[in-house]
């Protein structure tokens, strides 16, 4: 099943309520089955987003792009319990001796 992207350009507030993803702005409001998202890119930096509501969003393997005020993505908020792959990546960054971690992925 496909899933959604959901955008937020304008300032708005975003909570969670009965599985839903309440969004209120000053033009209008909405909801969104939270099953139904894969995606939620923040644009506008007054954005409110409570906290519960990010959990709610990891605990349901969707991921949040955060954008600066260029609205160029600068950050992502992943579930990490979920991607085993990211998961063995991280993993292996951690545990990597000094040298490695030094060479950055150039080739001699």
């Amino acid at each position: 099943m496909l899933k959604r992207s959901v955008l937020i350009e304008n300032k708005a507030r975003i909570t969670t309520q009965y599985e839903q993803l309440l969004i209120e702005s000053e033009e209008h409001s909405g909801k969104v089955p939270i099953e139904d998202i894969g995606f939620l890119v923040k644009e506008h930096q007054q954005t409110y987003i409570s906290i519960p509501t990010l959990n709610n969003l990891n605990n349901n393997n969707i991921s949040v792009i955060f954008c600066n005020e260029h609205h160029l993505p600068i950050s992502m908020l992943l579930n990490l319990n979920s991607n085993h792959l990211q998961q063995e990546h991280f993993k292996n960054q951690i545990s990597a001796y000094e040298p490695q971690k030094n060479n950055h992925g150039n080739k001699p």
